[in-house]
């Protein structure tokens, strides 16, 4: 049996199953809860949720729902979404499990067409009961946050991994209609599960970007915004749900946005920001802007007063947790050198 025997609705009229990656995962969750349920279909359980990590997280939302239903998961709500032509469902109330967790039984290699049908339908009604439980839910919002000098990754409810740089925040806002997401301050490399469905958006004060599966980098800091793009395309737009779109990017380039002013340029990207590395690249960088980045991930704060001095073009790839590094390399390759007090630390020639 393939997946698509799992999704066929055999014409009956029984409620469309919406977002076709959680409607395999409530066909799989049903498909390995029934009673004839084969080493086969785990086989290819297993294959189909080690196919991409937006599989695992449908999966592990089915199981979530299915824990929070407790006995209603069995009651007359889950029967009465079942078409009438369709033996109702009888799941068996157990805690939420992995395909891996399942005891072991018999091999079957036909199934007859009505155990399709019961199938099909528990799919729906899974997928039904979800969309009404989140309807009496309040929409959920996660805060992540990083300390200066702090770095972390993690990956979201849908599949996307982030990546939040130093003295970071952002909040994580997901409904069944959008993926909202709103970076207060600081930088994040965003790699998004696709979802044509429900395209991710990355708020700031000073615009958003809108994409659907991509790789890209948003950095918000000192009222500016910088968007670079790795893969795929990204759309540029004003500050607001409804923004109007001002641009779009294509993979190397980089855009400083200002309102509805856009700046972009095409700059040299290898898969990931050297940042996520525990680099900083700087390429004929201001002196002040690198002294900026440093500052970014705490210690003390270095300060470049000369006003000529701020202005120096220097190049190079620095650790970013290695001050002491960066300040000898000012020293050897521009003769800058450094008086710290305790406070701060002064640079000078």
């Amino acid at each position: 049996m393939n997946n698509d025997d799992l999704l066929d609705p055999m014409h009956d009229d029984h409620d469309e199953l919406p977002d076709p990656v959680q409607a395999q995962a409530a066909s799989w969750f049903a498909r390995l809860r029934a009673e004839d349920v084969s080493a086969d279909d785990r086989q290819q359980a297993d294959a189909w949720l080690a196919a991409a990590p937006e599989h695992r997280a449908a999966y592990q939302r089915m199981q979530q729902l299915w824990a929070m239903l407790g006995d209603f998961a069995a009651s007359a709500e889950v029967d009465a979404r079942m078409p009438a032509s369709v033996p109702s469902a009888q799941p068996a109330a157990a805690a939420p499990v992995t395909p891996a967790a399942l005891p072991p039984t018999r091999n079957t290699t036909r199934r007859p067409r009505h155990r399709l049908r019961w199938l099909a339908a528990s799919a729906a009604a899974l997928v039904g009961v979800a969309i009404g439980w989140k309807m009496l839910m309040p929409p959920a919002q996660q805060q992540y946050a990083t300390a200066p000098g702090q770095q972390r990754s993690f990956s979201l409810d849908d599949g996307t991994r982030v990546d939040l740089d130093t003295a970071s925040r952002l909040l994580v806002h997901y409904d069944a209609k959008e993926r909202r997401i709103t970076l207060q301050q600081g930088r994040a490399f965003f790699r998004v599960a696709r979802d044509p469905q429900r395209p991710l958006s990355v708020d700031t004060d000073s615009g958003s970007v809108r994409a659907i599966g991509t790789r890209f980098e948003v950095d918000r800091h000192d009222g500016s915004l910088s968007v670079a793009l790795f893969e795929g395309k990204v759309q540029l737009r004003q500050t607001g749900a409804d923004g109007k779109v001002i641009g779009e990017l294509t993979p190397g380039q980089r855009a400083q946005v200002s309102g509805s002013a856009v700046q972009v340029h095409d700059v040299s990207l290898a898969d990931s920001p050297a940042w996520t590395r525990g680099q900083l690249v700087f390429d004929e960088q201001p002196l002040d802007q690198a002294v900026a980045e440093f500052n970014r991930y705490g210690g003390t704060p270095i300060r470049v007063d000369d006003a000529t001095l701020r202005q120096l073009k220097i190049s190079g790839v620095f650790h970013s947790n290695d001050t002491a590094g960066f300040l000898d390399a000012l020293h050897a390759a521009y003769r800058i050198s450094n008086r710290n007090d305790g406070q701060q630390i002064q640079l000078y020639r």
